[in-house]
């Protein structure tokens, strides 16, 4: 999110230790999106669905604390030609914590890569918090495993559909394929994704396979499946 410091300079805040669902991104993500959308990929619809809940949630939170918030800034990354990006803990002016917030109402996931850089308690916390949403089915606990996946791991299933479809729309305009057989190539593609998706969630719910597996395998496949 990009917000403003006390010298009315932007800056961009990655709230760290989570992560949300994604929203629509338009731009060089409008192709994949529409793709999906007209196929009705279950996946994409959840992730959007959840991502918009989650950034208007997180607007009335901001709201209600005046439109500001304080920022414990933990880390910084690099970006060339662009504004470094900043990594932080996010508090409303009453010292409520966001990141809580949004992951105890099932707004956002833990993203355990990062967890092991969270202090002791604030870890812990947060833990309790996803556990508390997932017993209790609050937001995106809501939806069977089938039709919703974590956001890191539908941004890399993302990634290889937007390649795919960047290389095949080429062979199109080459006059290698044509629109309709484009259009059934990537069709075929996502009901190939929907079956082996189906095979990995029946082993992690079985307990053959641990939710990282899961997630692994789910980013192999898809470099499998999506790539040329």
């Amino acid at each position: 999110d990009v917000i403003s410091d006390e010298d009315n300079q932007e800056m961009t805040i990655r709230f760290v230790y989570i992560d949300a669902p994604e929203t629509r991104k338009g731009w060089g993500d409008s192709q994949v999106e529409k793709m999906n959308s007209k196929y009705e990929n279950p996946l994409y619809r959840t992730q959007f669905e959840w991502g918009e809940k989650g950034t208007e949630r997180l607007q009335e939170l901001v709201e209600k604390s005046g439109n500001k918030v304080k920022v414990k800034v933990t880390g910084e990354e690099k970006r060339p030609g662009r504004s470094p990006r900043c990594f932080g803990e996010v508090y409303l002016l009453d010292g409520t914590f966001v990141q809580y917030i949004l992951v105890q109402e099932g707004l956002a996931r833990i993203y355990y890569d990062y967890i092991s850089e969270c202090p002791r308690d604030t870890a812990i916390m947060l833990l309790l918090a996803e556990a508390d949403a997932q017993i209790n089915q609050r937001g995106i606990w809501q939806e069977s495993q089938s039709e919703f996946i974590p956001p890191w791991v539908f941004r890399s299933l993302k990634k290889k559909q937007r390649s795919f479809l960047k290389d095949t729309s080429q062979d199109v305009k080459e006059g290698t394929i044509t629109e309709a057989d484009f259009e059934a190539k990537f069709q075929l593609k996502l009901q190939e994704q929907d079956q082996l998706l189906s095979t990995l969630f029946d082993d992690l719910k079985n307990g053959v396979i641990t939710q990282p597996e899961f997630e692994n395998k789910v980013q192999k496949q898809a470099n499998n499946l999506f790539g040329k």
